[in-house]
């Protein structure tokens, strides 16, 4: 019999954990270090950096873990977001992890940047490609290519038994890979048993004033084309579908985008998977070197690299000097480097601080608000979120026609009755047999 189990996402967003079993053979959906805890409460920071199963961090999953004998047969992992693989580090090292090509690449860019508490040293990774079918034990596996900010993420269709169990992982049908759910609900898996679906949006805090990403990249031209100073635009490094659009406003206007090391150094390494990415030859990207990314490099990989990027780098002199036509997409740290030189010149009251985030960052970092208050910047929040609203949610169902439809990755997972047929309820442990 196949039997499902939410360690954890029945009650929460983030830190994913889904396991399925047929006969003795079991697989693992996403590991992910968890955001919060149950119904949206903080986790503390100690806990956080110190996980275990004792104080709920790691789920409590027998055969998993490097001080267990293992009895799990892999992990898949959906997408390269810490709240979907971040638990990685604990896994038995015999076990393998599946995950996208682009994934991987992330997981790697990683190890050169992020926080050694973030960096995932998995030694037994295999990567797949979308739409191919591949086998671990008696379980038939297909990833479908989902539209999301996280960087070339997965969707799961897993067989076995004769029934067919449809995991969504992080989704959305407005952002540049919209035409996969397009194709996926136009052609739809046939006799799904069970839909073990996100909602992340339905509580509401996801609704932001921008439907698409192209309404995104539509506002971000027109504040490019009117500006009158530096634009600086704080969006995260890894939502590739952000960088093309502030990369394709900032071209369209003739304006120099400056990046950070980090952010160029991603957009690189994920041009190996998907060519068409900027950069591209003889275009307006430009590099600032910030000690911190510099330092990185030059550790981790080598200062060949750095070497290799200097036709594009620039120095805080020639972007004060060319202020009205930069777009500045740099970490905070970077921005208040040049503000400081900037202001020097003359205020930056005409200026735009753009903010293309989640909105909950606002509330949880004041440096942003610090920011605009202390250079007398104007913000604005130019956004979409990454994950699937209500009616696309909608779709989906529709086309799929679940015979069982699990809410996972949300805080409203008793809403979901009210808006779509078939839904079965679990808590976080229970099994469900399918």
């Amino acid at each position: 019999m196949l039997q499902i189990k939410i360690h954890r996402g029945a009650h929460t967003i983030g830190g994913t954990c889904i396991e399925v079993q047929s006969g003795n053979s079991r697989i693992i959906l996403d590991l992910g270090l968890p955001l919060m805890g149950k119904g949206g409460t903080e986790i503390e920071e100690e806990s956080l950096l110190n996980p275990s199963i004792a104080n709920g961090i790691l789920p409590n999953i027998e055969g998993l873990y490097k001080d267990q004998d293992k009895s799990v047969a892999a992990v898949l992992i959906s997408h390269s977001h810490i709240d979907h693989y971040g638990l990685l580090n604990y896994l038995h090292p015999s076990i393998p992890v599946y995950m996208s090509n682009g994934s991987l690449a992330m997981v790697e860019v990683g190890k050169v940047f992020y926080p050694e508490k973030n960096k995932i040293y998995a030694s037994n990774i295999q990567t797949f490609d979308h739409w191919k079918r591949f086998e671990i034990g008696p379980f038939k596996i297909t990833s479908y290519l989902a539209d999301h900010s996280g960087f070339d993420a997965s969707s799961f269709l897993i067989e076995a038994e004769g029934k067919k169990i449809f995991y969504t992982g992080d989704f959305r049908g407005h952002g540049r890979k919209s035409k996969v759910l397009d194709i996926l609900t136009a052609k739809p898996i046939q006799s799904v048993d069970c839909l073990l679906m996100e909602g992340t949006t339905l509580g509401g805090n996801h609704n932001v004033g921008f439907n698409t990403e192209d309404a995104v990249e539509d506002k971000l031209n027109e504040i490019f084309l009117k500006q009158k100073d530096t634009s600086f635009v704080m969006a995260s490094g890894s939502n590739v579908d952000r960088l093309v659009s502030i990369y394709k406003a900032a071209l369209r206007n003739k304006k120099t985008l400056v990046l950070d090391l980090y952010t160029y150094y991603v957009l690189e390494q994920l041009k190996t998977i998907t060519p068409s990415l900027p950069p591209h030859k003889n275009d307006n990207v430009k590099i600032l070197y910030l000690k911190g990314h510099a330092d990185a490099i030059a550790e981790n990989i080598g200062k060949d690299t750095l070497y290799s990027y200097m036709n594009r780098k620039i120095g805080v002199d020639e972007i004060v000097a060319n202020r009205e036509n930069m777009v500045l997409k740099l970490p905070i740290s970077g921005m208040r480097k040049v503000a400081a030189k900037l202001i020097k010149q003359h205020p930056l009251n005409q200026a735009k601080f753009i903010f293309s985030m989640w909105s909950g960052y606002l509330a949880k970092d004041s440096c942003y608000n610090d920011f605009c208050e202390k250079y007398k910047t104007e913000l604005q929040t130019v956004h979409v979120s990454g994950h699937a609203y209500l009616s696309d949610l909608k779709r989906l169902t529709e086309a799929l026609k679940p015979k069982k439809l699990i809410p996972i990755h949300t805080l409203t997972g008793d809403d979901f009755d009210k808006y779509f047929d078939n839904v079965v309820r679990i808590e976080d442990g229970e099994d469900l047999s399918i």
